[in-house]
């Protein structure tokens, strides 16, 4: 049989392993990260990997050893060709452009050859192969793998490629993350605008808030809430990503042991947005999203997540952090601890008009200071949002008190029109009889 080298182009990706991540011992919850890379009793660890052939994807089919594991070349005839045996089998993907990379790894948009489609891949970077890092990086495959969801981002593949470096191949979004629409909303672009309405802004916050209710409910906090971590998709569709830092509810399950490489500061981001950066550590997530009791290293509950998404909720209609002053990221450790946000006079923008204050409200409960005095879970959250949809507003001031007015006015209105018609009638007749009977006296 013969074999076409892969162009130098592909990105280099094989299976590797015959299983790539060694599962948990039994009677245990927790990874253990000095064990090797192998399956049971199976291929080896990452070191007993075949050598790669030219091009950098392993050894072509008919140069591997029975024992070998399957390198990654298409299986299926290529659009045009004859449904037979598949002489000149070329790589499984290829990459395409690198879409962004932080310090612990990188994600690459790939096409997969075989089903002619754009995924991404997600991988460790070099360097970055230590046991530990390998733990967290496994946690958030098995992690995301529970969550299947429309509003979160699904896994449909893992590997090791020819470098030993593990990676996992997942949907591939088309569209913008939240940072990017807040920075232009916050440029005052008017097609962004017309966009994105506040009503278009809380049916994108409400995409957040399901995909993390669902994973509330399947007992993971996410812990790294960030518009970063968001996407929009071309359609409206919103997905949360990065579930690296995501552990589950139980305060009794012990944290993976920080990676010795990147357990110091902070992880910057491709964008160099110091919002942005996560940190990595003692106190691990984005100091400008955390909440109070993340950020003293506390332990976590839902309530954490809730903050973090009211945080980035504050920031999506104020267009504005409100730790936009701080610099630093130890600085804003301490900003989250201490500062107020001025939730209910947010600064009015030249480019939109003024914040509804239900909106102002509901963000309010959502990021006190003592999480005693927030939303007990996200499930309420949404219970509050589907309330404001059928128009039952909190009464909370004298402007939510006109809203709900009006808008039990509306209802009534809308179910009774002919009662509704003969009081107003009467209301016009009433005011004008009052008019006549003031310029009279």
């Amino acid at each position: 049989m013969s074999t076409k080298p892969p162009s130098k182009d592909t990105l280099p990706l094989d299976d590797g392993l015959h299983t790539l991540l060694e599962p948990p011992d039994p009677g245990s919850d927790t990874w253990d990260p000095d064990r090797p890379a192998a399956a049971p009793g199976g291929h080896g660890a990452i070191s007993d990997i075949p050598a790669a052939a030219p091009g950098g994807f392993g050894a072509p089919p008919d140069m591997q050893s029975p024992q070998d594991p399957p390198a990654r070349f298409t299986v299926l005839p290529r659009p045009g060709e004859a449904a037979a045996p598949i002489d000149s089998p070329q790589p499984r993907y290829r990459m395409e452009q690198l879409l962004g990379r932080g310090g612990m790894g990188e994600v690459e948009a790939v096409l997969d050859n075989d089903i002619g489609r754009m995924v991404a891949v997600k991988r460790r970077r070099m360097g970055l192969e230590d046991a530990a890092g390998l733990a967290r990086f496994a946690d958030e495959i098995r992690t995301v793998g529970q969550l299947e969801h429309p509003n979160i981002v699904p896994i449909h593949d893992v590997g090791v490629d020819d470098l030993g470096r593990h990676y996992f191949v997942m949907k591939y979004v088309q569209g913008e993350t939240l940072g990017d629409i807040i920075r232009r909303l916050k440029a005052g672009d008017p097609l962004t605008h017309a966009q994105y309405s506040f009503e278009e802004r809380m049916r994108v916050f409400r995409g957040m808030l399901e995909a993390v209710n669902f994973a509330h409910d399947a007992g993971i906090l996410h812990r790294d809430l960030k518009p970063a971590n968001v996407m929009v998709g071309q359609h409206g569709e919103v997905t949360v990503l990065d579930w690296g830092l995501a552990r589950p509810l139980d305060p009794n399950q012990p944290e993976p042991a920080p990676s010795p490489t990147t357990a110091t500061t902070s992880t910057p981001t491709e964008s160099g947005d110091r919002l942005s950066d996560t940190r990595v550590g003692q106190v691990m997530g984005t100091p400008a999203y955390m909440s109070p009791e993340q950020a003293r290293g506390e332990p976590l509950d839902a309530r954490s997540d809730i903050y973090a998404l009211c945080v980035m909720l504050h920031e999506l209609i104020g267009l504005e952090h409100y730790l936009h002053e701080y610099q630093d990221s130890q600085a804003m450790i301490t900003g989250v601890q201490k500062v107020e946000p001025k939730l209910l006079k947010l600064p009015r923008n030249a480019t939109q008009g003024q914040v509804p204050m239900d909106i102002l409200w509901f963000v309010q409960a959502g990021m006190q200071k003592d999480k005693d005095q927030r939303y007990a879970s996200t499930r309420a959250m949404l219970d509050r949002l589907d309330e404001r949809a059928e128009g039952r507003v909190p009464i909370q001031c004298h402007v939510t008190f006109t809203q709900r007015t009006l808008e039990e006015l509306t209802r009534v209105a809308v179910r009774h029109p002919m009662a509704a018609l003969g009081g107003y009638v009467m209301a016009v007749v009433a005011v004008g009889v009052a008019l006549v009977a003031w310029a009279v006296s």
